[in-house]
């Protein structure tokens, strides 16, 4: 019997609002929970790491990090389920992290793009190649234009 494909998720995050982050929290539903998330991101700078999916589940987690001198947060989630689509979801809050409440928006999104914009900022989230079992999982959060 042929051995199954590893499945995993890269995932990249671009830092651009002004601020340095922090990682506030993380809750991984699906697949490996060892992975050494970043915990800071400066300004201006980017990570990224490598989310590998169970053996029998995929690659679904998400990361806040903290906006130092804001208190924002920057919820960046993904879903990478074995035999479906990946679908992300992004946004910007001032309050606590409701897990479930991220988990509920990143399962009906039903997209492989999010983006929101909330006070000084916009953040994104995009998927390169939503059907493929590996994909990249981009993420972005800058400071906003007055076009935006």
């Amino acid at each position: 019997m042929a051995e199954a494909e590893e499945q995993h998720t890269k995932v990249k995050l671009i830092n651009s609002c002004g601020h340095t982050l922090s990682l506030s929290g993380h809750h991984v539903w699906e697949g490996s929970h060892t992975t050494a998330f970043p915990e800071t991101i400066l300004d201006g700078d980017s990570s990224q790491f490598t989310h590998v999916a169970g053996h029998a589940d995929g690659s679904s987690a998400a990361l806040a990090y903290e906006l130092r001198d804001d208190g924002k947060k920057w919820v960046v989630a993904w879903s990478n389920p074995r035999g479906a689509n990946t679908k992300v979801h992004t946004d910007i809050i001032d309050d606590h992290v409701n897990w479930e409440q991220v988990r509920i928006e990143l399962e009906t999104s039903n997209t492989a793009d999010s983006e929101t914009v909330r006070s000084r900022y916009k953040a994104r989230e995009s998927v390169d190649h939503p059907t493929e079992p590996s994909p990249t999982v981009t993420a972005s959060l800058k400071k906003r234009s007055d076009d935006t």
